[in-house]
């Protein structure tokens, strides 16, 4: 695997949606880079420090917003003299995001009271009043063509559907929900998911018409769902929850399918690999500097459990990571109150299939876009790797032996791995040949 030079960020980073440029905040600056090998393609000065950074979906337009100021600024990849600026003061800016098409962007005021679409090609201004929140509970149809916003009214959840045509009201229904947690299409079109706060659990299928097509409720009287996540054939939904549980539906009827526990005590699996992080000293002299390697285990195995507070909110136990791989044949968990293990869920076999132990917490994992490549970082100077090969250790270069890898992200096309600590950010070119079709018979 190879790496590039280490680049200082400010904590706002994003590979383009077709994955050839790198943008970068650091400070009051955006920089743009070429993402195979980080040669800088453009640079521009900020107002100050954004709290925002989004590409526009064509990979042509980027913009960062400054919540203090209530100023949003675009900036143009194709044009490096074109700049834009939509100021929403004094209502305020709480967040902004993209439209499909990459010609509108869509803002949030303080306190949810609107959100405001700008048309960039013909300056038009449309509004939406009193979405429920300003950084998720929109989704949009996958042509693009229909806009589901969670909205709150007279202390109600409804869900609005809007013809991104004109952007005039499709429908709006009422959802039975205590507090809407968020929402989302179905990969298909023909269903709206919607999930209720942690507080309870309630998971709620609609349809666009606003009828309620499925309702799970686990259990009563318990914290509920802490992640969600559907597979990328849209065939299954997952959604992870307080008791230490992974449920997956289908969604040919949205019918229950398979639970995965997340038990302490792994006694029984036929297929099952279990891997256990080893640190170790290599290198002669000065030289030496601690490593790690992965082990082999054997069945029984127990893993090591945090105890958990019960006398403090929001608790760190339950599924709080739930990521699909590309095929939608694996679906990768960390269990909170087990932060420091890995488990990989077989849907074909519908069983446990990987067990990843490590020294510390897990704090990242992300399945590469176009293979079967699970990557996951600990807060150590190492990256963690799995395939359908086995799992393997790879250290960030000798010179950079103090970096911390704290975020992983793949780019759109999985030809590079971003690597994050605080401060300073490496991309890892990784040599393994990738597909455009995950199900062709040579996938591996």
């Amino acid at each position: 695997m190879n790496f590039s030079e280490v680049v200082q960020h400010s904590g706002l980073v994003q590979f383009s949606p077709d994955s050839h440029y790198l943008a970068v905040v650091r400070s009051n600056a955006l920089t743009v880079y070429l993402s195979s090998d980080l040669e800088t393609k453009a640079s521009w000065s900020l107002t100050d420090t954004p709290t925002q950074l989004e590409w526009s979906p064509d990979s042509c337009i980027l913009f960062t917003t400054h919540v203090k100021r209530a100023v949003v600024q675009l900036f143009s990849l194709k044009d490096h003299g074109w700049t834009g600026k939509i100021t929403l003061s004094p209502s305020g800016l709480t967040g902004a995001m993209w439209s499909p098409d990459s010609k509108k962007v869509l803002t949030f005021t303080e306190f949810q009271l609107r959100c405001t679409i700008w048309d960039l090609t013909d300056m038009s201004v449309n509004h939406i009043r009193n979405p429920k929140f300003s950084d998720k509970g929109v989704s949009f149809t996958s042509d693009g063509k229909f806009m589901a916003i969670a909205e709150k009214t007279e202390c109600k959840d409804y869900v609005g559907i809007y013809f991104t045509g004109d952007w005039k009201v499709v429908n709006h229904f009422l959802v039975e929900t205590f507090d809407l947690e968020n929402i989302m299409w179905a990969p298909n079109d023909t269903a709206i998911i919607v999930w209720d706060t942690c507080l309870t659990y309630e998971l709620l299928v609609y349809s666009p018409l606003g009828h309620l097509l499925a309702r799970h409720k686990a259990y009563e009287n318990g914290l509920g769902i802490k992640s969600v996540g559907i597979s990328p054939s849209g065939e299954f939904l997952a959604a992870g929850s307080y008791d230490q549980s992974l449920r997956v539906f289908t969604h040919i009827s949205w019918k229950y399918l398979i639970e995965f526990q997340h038990k302490p005590q792994v006694t029984e699996g036929s297929d099952l690999h279990i891997y256990k992080e080893e640190e170790y000293k290599e290198g002669p002299g000065y030289e030496e500097r601690l490593t790690s390697r992965y082990a082999m285990q054997d069945l029984p195995v127990k893993l090591p459990v945090t105890k958990v507070p019960r006398d403090k909110p929001n608790p760190n136990m339950g599924v709080g990571l739930c990521e699909w791989s590309c095929d939608s044949c694996y679906v990768a968990t960390r269990n909170d109150n087990m932060p420091s293990v890995v488990w990989v869920w077989n849907m074909t076999t519908l069983s446990l299939h990987i067990i990843m132990q490590h020294c510390t917490n897990v704090k990242s994992l992300v399945w590469n876009p176009k293979t079967l490549h699970l990557a996951l970082c600990t807060g150590a100077p190492r990256l963690f790797l799995w395939s359908l090969e086995g799992a393997s250790v790879c250290d960030v270069p000798l010179e950079n032996k103090d970096f911390k890898v704290m975020k992983l992200k793949w780019s759109p096309s999985g030809d590079c791995l971003l690597l994050m600590d605080k401060n300073r950010l490496l991309v890892a070119y990784p040599q393994f040949e990738l597909l455009e079709n995950p199900d062709d018979e040579d996938y591996v």
